[in-house]
């Protein structure tokens, strides 16, 4: 009896009712903002993928320049790939030439590191990658400038946003582009969780929860805000990082992960819409809750094994 009709039918009479709730579709200005943010990424990503390619292009010809330098990219590495397009035999002067920072000191390492077998195929296929590359970091540079020019009215939101742990210039636009600067299609936080895939699915029946996947499985807000968590994890005395080890420890990474993104994503929703300022509970903040049931706690422990526990302050 299900058919297409059948179902475009019903959804009309759903319609006619009222019944169906409204998409979030937002104004044409953050509509403007997400696309270019949604663009920034894939050149970003782009540019990723033609790196890997370079670093493959050097296993292939047994060019080890990233086995000294740690990123390849740098002002250094790219110093020597400007050299190795060049087709003429490189002598040690010509490395040391290159050589910036704390590299200084290696140049007869990074000699060693480029005598491999590099042909003029591999000097035409370097060259390419390095054309390409140096194209989309230009477009990228003018998306960002782009960017900040639409969302220059937003600069004062933007600082009181990356007050947050791991939220940096970029994820700040990156948030405010998918959800908008008012966030009036979300009433309550938790709608706006809910909305990005980040709390957990609610399936029961029969009194018995089965899967609690959330049932949204791709979305942009996610994904930002995954990012954002992932560097909120490593701030020193940082509340997420104490809350993320805790949780990691019961759920796993990846729960542990998702839940952090959460409340970030709880924080953000109350800079933007009531105006506050982001403030971090710190990493203490969980051991030193409920500070007195944890005291008669460990009291009663010790009395079980015999022991009378008297609390001292330490001055």
């Amino acid at each position: 009896r299900k058919t297409d009709i059948g179902d475009s039918r019903w959804i009309a009479g759903l319609l006619r009712h009222g019944l169906l709730k409204a998409s979030f579709i937002p104004a044409m200005s953050v509509r403007q903002w997400r696309e270019l943010t949604r663009l920034r990424k894939k050149y970003v990503q782009s540019v990723g993928d033609y790196r890997k390619r370079t670093h493959k292009l050097f296993e292939s010809a047994n060019i080890k320049i990233d086995s000294v330098v740690s990123d390849l990219f740098g002002v250094t590495g790219r110093n020597l790939m400007k050299l190795l397009v060049v087709d003429r035999e490189l002598t040690l002067t010509d490395i040391e030439a290159c050589i910036r920072g704390k590299l200084k000191g290696k140049e007869v390492e990074l000699f060693r590191s480029i005598q491999g077998f590099f042909m003029g195929h591999h000097r035409f296929i370097l060259k390419t990658l390095l054309g390409t590359i140096a194209n989309l970091e230009g477009q990228i540079e003018s998306l960002d400038r782009q960017i900040r020019s639409l969302m220059k009215d937003q600069s004062d939101l933007l600082e009181r946003m990356k007050k947050a742990p791991g939220i940096s210039d970029v994820s700040a636009c990156d948030i405010l582009a998918e959800i908008g600067p008012t966030l009036d299609s979300f009433p309550t936080d938790t709608a706006l969780v809910s909305w990005s895939g980040l709390c957990p699915g609610n399936n029961e029946s029969a009194g018995k929860r089965k899967s609690g996947r959330s049932p949204v499985r791709k979305h942009h807000l996610k994904t930002i805000m995954i990012e954002v968590a992932w560097a909120a994890i490593k701030k020193k005395g940082s509340y997420f990082k104490d809350k993320y080890y805790r949780l990691k420890a019961r759920r796993g990474a990846k729960k542990a992960i998702v839940a952090i993104a959460h409340r970030v994503l709880l924080g953000v929703y109350h800079v933007i819409k009531d105006g506050a300022e982001f403030r971090d509970l710190g990493e203490d903040y969980l051991t030193l809750r409920n500070k007195e049931k944890k005291v008669l706690y460990l009291q009663k422990q010790a009395l079980a094994l015999g022991f009378n526990l008297i609390p001292q302050t330490i001055q």
